[in-house]
C-alpha cells in the first residue's frame, strides 16, 4: 500500500504557524495547543504543529 503525501508540509515550526494566523506573541500559539484549538507538540525543545489544524482555526473551523 503506497501512501501519497502532498506536496504541502505537514507539519509547520512556530514561526511559521504565527504568520499564518498573524500573531506577533509566540506564548499565544503555544496557549492555543495546550488548550486543543489547534494541533501541536514539542520535540526537541521546538514547537511543530499541524498544518491542517492552523489552517482550519484560521477558518474557524
Amino acid at each position: 500500500m503506497d501512501i501519497e503525501l502532498s506536496d504541502q508540509q505537514l507539519l509547520v515550526d512556530r514561526t511559521t504557524a504565527m504568520r499564518m494566523l498573524g500573531l506577533k506573541d509566540p506564548r499565544t500559539i503555544v496557549r492555543l495547543a495546550r488548550s486543543g484549538h489547534i494541533t501541536g507538540f514539542v520535540a526537541c525543545g521546538r514547537w511543530y504543529f499541524n498544518r491542517a489544524s492552523i489552517e482550519a482555526f484560521a477558518r474557524g473551523e
